[in-house]
């Protein structure tokens, strides 16, 4: 990290020491958390994540000198927090064994203080953007972004959990609730990064939608990519929605095309039997339709925003990761 002066207001980063501040700063969290957390946060911070909600904070924090302002790794850190402790009460939920290539928390620890070190998570997310100065005069847009994000991002779980196995779900449903478990997190970082990034007041509206939009992007890739690829490229069983009941959109689309599959699926129908009769009703291609528009509506977007050449091909990259195009 590079100092240009001595007082914090001049204190500034480029992206690539940004992003290996915040990886930083979530293990050094992770590893001085209280001592009675301290053993289950030290075996969390043993299997780092992608950090692509951080990186795309990072990407829209950056200003026109391309610099930016070290408040962003400390919104960037308590986003990754903030997402990990999502995975692991998803994980308690889901009874997974694994995560990111380690025991899940609640396999080693127990379900009680998984629960407890994931709630522990939350507050420290909460409480760290809280240092931020940045926010300090914008409280009401920084809460937007984490407060009001985290209570959508809790409904979308709760949403899920209420329709799984309920082979009558909506896509307008499905929307909604991906809207809130994955898109409400991506807008969040989206709009902490614009309030960084000090730029027009007049396009924040632009970068929420194209948060918005690779959160729902992200999501649906990875509702395909559950039908269509191998567990070692994902680093998960395939078909895991399926037998957590959870239903996406392939199978909902599915199912409105195939009126006997619900039949099928009441009498145990097999994991490689669904594959097999979501792809020959056109489940898949509906899906990667979706993401295809959802892909040109947000390339636009980024498109009309008036930003350097880094900070496009910053988001742009995010944009095709999301979509699982290689960069």
């Amino acid at each position: 990290m590079t100092e240009g002066m001595k007082d914090k207001s001049s204190f500034v980063l480029g992206y690539e020491d940004a992003v290996a501040g915040t990886g930083e700063e979530v293990r050094r969290l992770l590893k001085e958390a209280p001592l009675v957390l301290r053993h289950m946060t030290s075996h969390l911070s043993k299997a780092a994540g992608k950090m692509i909600r951080a990186r795309a904070l990072l990407a829209c924090a950056i200003r026109q000198d391309g610099s930016i302002n070290p408040d962003a790794v400390k919104a960037a850190a308590a986003v990754e927090l903030l997402h990990l402790a999502t995975l692991v009460h998803d994980d308690i939920i889901d009874n997974a064994d694994k995560r990111r290539g380690i025991d899940a928390l609640h396999k080693r620890y127990g379900e009680k203080f998984a629960v407890l070190c994931g709630d522990w998570l939350f507050c420290t997310a909460l409480e760290h953007v809280s240092t931020a100065d940045t926010f300090q005069p914008k409280q009401d847009t920084a809460d937007r972004s984490f407060t009001r994000y985290l209570t959508e991002v809790c409904l979308g779980e709760i949403r899920q959990n209420r329709n799984n196995y309920n082979y009558r779900l909506s896509e307008r449903e499905y929307f909604r609730i991906i809207r809130g478990k994955t898109a409400a997190l991506f807008e969040a970082c989206f709009n902490a990064g614009f309030i960084l990034s000090e730029e027009d007041a007049a396009i924040r509206e632009v970068y929420l939608e194209i948060g918005s939009n690779i959160g729902l992007i992200f999501q649906l890739a990875d509702d395909c990519a559950d039908y269509e690829a191998s567990p070692k490229v994902i680093k998960k069983p395939v078909l895991s929605d399926y037998s957590r009941g959870v239903v996406t959109l392939p199978l909902i689309y599915a199912l409105k095309k195939d009126k006997a599959l619900s039949e099928k699926i009441a009498a145990g129908l097999k994991p490689d039997a669904l594959k097999a009769a979501v792809e020959e009703a056109g489940g898949l291609r509906y899906a990667h339709g979706k993401i295809d528009r959802l892909y040109k509506k947000t390339l636009k977007a980024i498109n009309f925003l008036d930003i350097d050449i880094e900070k496009r091909e910053l988001l742009l990259r995010l944009l095709k990761k999301a979509a699982g195009i290689p960069a």
